[in-house]
């Protein structure tokens, strides 16, 4: 697959940072905010190759909440743009979420990869559209698809998850 890769999407919970809280408050209010382990050491990576984004379906944390929420744990600096829900109107699983994502960004469809936990939100839906997309499978579920998905289980083992793309 011939791929330059300009942006990698990241979901934001529980990929990047930790969903152990209370739902109904903006993660940036919670008592403790706490990264996924390895965020920092990948995003320092690939932020010296790619543009980092963060598309979010959160319906109680807006785009601030969001930013507040990274820099409390230092990743905001890594970050170039946020995509949310709450501003868009539209779910990961819809192309108009992704519609939005490529104007945003000036981006072609295979510029991007998106990187997220949910098969669903995070991995159908931008392939639905022509996105690529990894599935950070950490809780280890199965899926009954007929097709290949590729999956990690730790972020660890994205940069190369992400090499065999390009």
């Amino acid at each position: 697959m011939n791929v330059k890769l300009r942006f990698v999407i990241f979901d934001w919970g529980d990929t990047l940072m930790s969903e152990a809280g209370p739902l109904d408050v903006p993660m940036a209010n919670w008592p403790e905010v706490r990264t996924i382990d390895g965020a920092r050491e990948v995003l320092t990576q690939l932020a010296k190759s790619c543009r980092i984004a963060i598309a979010t379906n959160a319906i109680v944390s807006k785009k601030p909440d969001v930013v507040r929420a990274l820099e409390r744990v230092g990743l905001n600096a890594f970050i170039d743009e946020i995509f949310c829900f709450t501003e868009l109107g539209y779910k990961k699983s819809e192309p108009e979420f992704w519609d939005a994502v490529l104007a945003g960004l000036g981006a072609q469809k295979n510029e991007l990869v998106m990187i997220g936990d949910s098969l669903e939100q995070d991995v159908l839906g931008p392939l639905r559209v022509g996105i690529h997309a990894i599935w950070f499978n950490w809780k280890q579920e199965t899926h009954s698809r007929s097709f290949s998905i590729r999956s990690i289980q730790s972020l660890r083992e994205l940069p190369a998850a992400i090499e065999e793309l390009t």
